[in-house]
């Protein structure tokens, strides 16, 4: 056989590394197929390899022409038949011997090889092998429907299930209710829920800043999510899905997070029509439980959606941190409002996050049938504890860096903008006496700001990543050049007017007061027109985007992407 190695003279050594006097077995038959077919080794039934493992590959060689006799060939020909025919009927994925790899598991599950198998072993005592079902698959079918959306036909495919066109539909509709009501009977109360936390063990997932900013009480970070669903036939259940905001049918639940991310309670389904503000009421209303793990002094972080049910957490003697309002005909925060604002966001974001990392599994993102509400609080939570047990956490917040930027901000609560205090005094005008300037002049000596410098600046790295759109914009509007000004008496005061991303017609004029020669501090203050411009914890995106342009893009000679252009350039327009 040409291109072939070995002449079946392998009972004596390993036949992977080519070595004797090892403790060896012997192969099995799908090794010995994967050797011809992957690396052109041909060995014979009698062949075997190093017991403890040896070698990733085998060891390359060349004197060993492949000469088969009549009868190795028909042996030959007859395993490889039978290893075409065991792959035709095998399922995609399998606990032993799987057709796609270890790390596409993820991809088709959301959950790893291992953390399936620990899955399976729970619900082990409770589901028996039988000649249709094996509890791996069963397992593997739960979660590739949850994590893809496929039909449950499409899904008897993928595990070649012999049986009539419909009956495959149905089995495994049915595998997949059944594991749910086991991985739920096995994963839930120990991982979700009111109960399965002492106090003592939830006061552990604080973070450096609900920690430095709140203080060590519990803090609960509470935010709704939803599951769109179909139009229902029923005229008083339509109306009571229909959520006016989304303009869509759907069902909510209330996430209550820890601030390191952890899921302490998803609590639903609730009728699409009610606002956060009433579900949470309804929830302190029927639900003591909250009471065997919060104390009075306690912090609920909640968004501006939850103003209404402000007054339900502080009658139970819990304090609220919320997001500020615009005061009645104002048009900006002021600046202890904005910096309360900021302190409140830097907290509560990772509730977000959880949401995000929760609809990665498809079933949640799209739209459902309404045959699976009746079972959609087990699915929701069985997801939201199999998060808890089996990832880490989305946020850990402890490192020495963060207890430092959290102290900073809290020293940082009180300090206002000078530059702000100028205009509002008539010493600085927004709109006169400022020397225009397209090109960047060799002599305007702008400090260079490392991305160190403007993520401890920003207090973070999200208006960070929104810079370099911000700037796109900006020099798309301006012919490709980053249009600014100078102050007429001070060349350390640089203006710049920056869009809104929410309003085709905002634009905000936005002040930076520079230091040219400062390298601890080289930016003094700033100020910004938008809602939260007078914040000084960190800035806005429109402040951050001037300072991570002038700063640091210029200087390594950014480029802006193009590849949302070709998308802009396909819409046809009227």
């Amino acid at each position: 056989m040409e291109g072939f190695y070995g002449d079946g003279n392998d009972k004596d050594y390993c036949i992977w590394c080519l070595k004797g006097g090892n403790v060896t077995q012997p192969l099995s038959k799908l090794e010995r197929i994967s050797l011809v077919c992957e690396f052109k080794i041909y060995c014979s039934a009698n062949a075997r390899r190093c017991k403890g493992g040896c070698v990733d590959i085998p060891v390359e060689r060349s004197g060993e022409s492949t000469y088969l006799t009549h009868d190795q060939v028909i042996l030959l020909v007859t395993d490889l038949i039978h290893e075409v025919n065991r792959v035709k009927h095998m399922p995609l994925l399998d606990e032993n011997d799987s057709i796609i790899s270890e790390e596409d598991y993820p991809a088709w599950t959301g959950w790893s090889l291992t953390q399936l198998k620990d899955m399976c072993s729970l619900i082990n005592p409770q589901m028996r092998t039988s000649k249709h079902r094996l509890p791996f698959e069963a397992v593997c079918m739960y979660w590739i429907k949850l994590k893809t959306n496929l039909s449950f036909r499409q899904i008897g495919t993928l595990f070649k299930i012999q049986t009539k066109e419909e009956n495959i539909r149905r089995r495994v509709e049915n595998i997949f209710h059944t594991v749910s009501r086991y991985l739920y009977d096995a994963i839930v109360p120990s991982n979700l829920g009111f109960h399965h936390l002492s106090r003592a063990d939830a006061l552990t997932h604080h973070t450096a800043y609900t920690e430095t900013f709140f203080g060590p009480s519990l803090a609960l970070i509470w935010d709704g999510t939803y599951i769109y669903c179909n139009k229902s036939e029923d005229h008083k259940f339509q109306k009571e899905t229909y959520s006016g905001q989304k303009c869509r049918h759907l069902v909510k639940f209330m996430s209550i997070v820890l601030p390191d991310g952890y899921v302490f309670d998803l609590i639903g389904p609730f009728n699409g029509k009610e606002n956060d503000a009433k579900i949470s009421k309804a929830i302190l209303e029927m639900n003591d439980d909250l009471s065997m793990i919060c104390e009075a002094g306690d912090t609920q972080i909640v968004d501006r959606g939850f103003r209404d049910v402000a007054d339900a957490f502080e009658e139970l003697g819990f304090d609220v941190q919320m997001p500020s309002f615009l005061e009645k005909g104002a048009k900006q925060l002021e600046t202890e409002q904005a910096n309360e604002t900021r302190m409140a966001t830097k907290t509560r974001w990772v509730v977000e996050s959880f949401h995000s990392q929760f609809k990665k599994w498809r079933f949640f993102s799209e739209r459902i049938s309404q045959d699976f509400l009746v079972n959609i609080d087990v699915l929701v939570r069985t997801v939201a504890a199999s998060l808890n047990k089996y990832r880490p956490r989305l946020f850990h917040g402890k490192s020495p860096d963060d207890y430092a930027l959290a102290t900073k901000m809290l020293l940082m609560h009180n300090k206002t903008s000078q530059l702000q205090q100028l205009i509002s005094q008539g010493d600085l005008s927004l709109r006169k006496n400022w020397k225009n300037i397209v090109h960047f002049d060799i002599h305007f000596d702008f400090p260079y700001l490392t991305l160190d410098f403007l993520r401890e600046y920003t207090c973070g790295v999200y208006q960070i990543k929104q810079s370099s759109t911000y700037a796109k914009a900006h020099l798309y509007d301006h012919g490709g050049e980053f249009e600014y000004q100078l102050s007429s008496s001070d060349d350390n005061i640089l203006r710049c007017r920056i869009h809104s991303k929410h309003s085709s017609t905002s634009k905000y004029f936005l002040l930076i007061h520079f230091d040219k020669n400062g390298t601890h501090e080289p930016i003094k203050d700033h100020y910004c027109q938008c809602k939260s411009g007078a914040r000084q914890l960190g800035c806005c995106s429109h402040i951050a985007t001037v300072l991570w342009y002038m700063g640091n893009a210029r200087h390594i000679t950014w480029i802006p992407s193009i590849r949302t252009d070709d998308y802009r350039e396909k819409i046809l327009k009227c």
